[in-house]
Parts: structure tokens; sequence; C-alpha cells
């Protein structure tokens, strides 16, 4: 898909993807912005999607937790040298600098790693499968929008200096996604491989992912029901 970019995620603010506070969109002398990746984040049939995910494919999903959580646990006690049960920078440069330290943490990640990644791989195949879909919807509902605004001309946010608010016609977009296809599967095809956009799109959005659950760590507020962990499908 042209449209495609993949810095316009700038405005979502949680897994669900909430984003664009404002008026009702609308297009100015024929020019219109749009986000895609917030667009497709924001489907419905995105977090449907994952909230199947992550109830088809709990138990692996929470071994993989274990077991990152096991890693996580042997990394500190290699690391945090003074057991106060942080790593502070010091503490990391110095690993970095000894040898033999740094053996010790790429050995612990050699060995849990695999395990990890194969209990999280069923999932996450499962979760671009549902953003391929997905993104297969934009150019559509994007023409459905041009053609009932009679709009000429669509930028990306980040390709322009200013727009008014009412420019943007992403949430129009969202709503096109949302009426003609509200549920996508989460089964994919024997032997299906995600499209190298999809991986990218993906990584993109699990970083997403990752970055709010920090912020809403560090505020002290409960996470969400999370997407599957970290890591992401071969592409072809």
């Amino acid at each position: 898909m042209k449209t495609i970019t993949k810095t316009c995620a700038v405005a979502i603010a949680s897994a669900s993807v909430a984003l664009l506070a404002g008026g009702a969109s609308a297009q100015t002398a024929g020019i219109a912005t749009a986000q895609p990746d917030a667009a497709i984040f924001s489907a419905k049939a995105f977090e449907t999607a994952n909230t199947q995910i992550g109830t088809t494919y709990k138990a692996q999903l929470d071994q993989a937790a274990a077991a990152q959580n096991a890693l996580n646990t042997k990394l500190r006690g290699i690391l945090d040298t003074n057991k106060d049960g942080q790593i502070s920078q010091a503490e990391a440069a110095a690993a970095e600098s000894n040898p033999t330290v740094a053996k010790q943490v790429r050995d612990a990640q050699a060995a849990a790693q695999p395990g990890i990644e194969a209990a999280q791989n069923p999932a996450i195949k499962a979760q671009a499968y549902a953003l391929e879909q997905i993104v297969g919807k934009y150019d559509p509902a994007l023409r459905a929008v041009v053609t009932a605004k009679k709009i000429n001309l669509v930028l990306s946010p980040n390709a322009i200096q200013y727009a008014p608010p009412a420019t943007d016609i992403t949430r129009d977009i969202i709503a096109e996604i949302d009426r003609t296809t509200p549920t996508v599967s989460i089964t994919p095809p024997a032997n299906w491989q995600p499209q190298q956009q999809t991986v990218e799109l993906l990584q993109q959005y699990r970083q997403i992912v990752y970055a709010n659950a920090q912020r809403r760590q560090q505020a002290g507020a409960p996470a969400p029901a999370a997407a599957p962990a970290a890591g992401t499908p071969q592409g072809r």
C-alpha cells in the first residue's frame, strides 16, 4: 500500500490508540491530511483482534512472560553488584567493560531467548495477520472519504509545516474502516508469512505499546490488557 508511512504515529497515545483530540474532521480548499498508521492502529477490528489473540494464546504468552521474568531476574543478579535491586548506569557501564560479565549476560540471553520467542511467535504471527488485513483496507477507506468530501489532495502531516485541525480526515478514514471491516481473522492460512511492510508496521505499533506501558508504569497507573509481548515475525 503506497500511502503507508513510517512516521505518522505521533498522535497515538495507547495500545487502542486514542488520537486527534478536537472537532469534526473536514477538508480545507480541497486539501486534507491523514495519518495512515494511526488510522490502521485505531481500527476497532485491530483492537478486537488483539483481545482475541490475548485470550486464544494466553497460555503461550504467560509462558513467554514467565521466561522473560526469569531472564530479567538472572540478569539483575549478574549486573546488580551492590544488590540494591536496581541497575545503575555505573553498573551497566561496568558490565559492558568487563568481558567476563558481558559474556555472562550474552550467554543468559542466548539460552533464554529461543524459548521466549517460540512461545510468543504464534500470537505475534496472528497479530501480524490481523494487521495486514486492516492495512489492505486503508486505501479503499481513504478513497471513499476523498470521494465523499470532494478532496483533491491528501498530505501526510509531517510533509507540511502547518494545517488547521479541520483538514485532518484520519477520523473519517477510521470510521470508514470500522464500517466496512468490523472484524478480521486471527488465523493465518498455512505457510502464510507477513509482508515486510507488515513486519515494520507491527514493530512500530509494538514500540508505541511498550513506550506507553513504560509511561503508565512510571506514573503508577495499571496497564491495560496487553497485545502479545515483544518480538516480531519474520518478513518475506
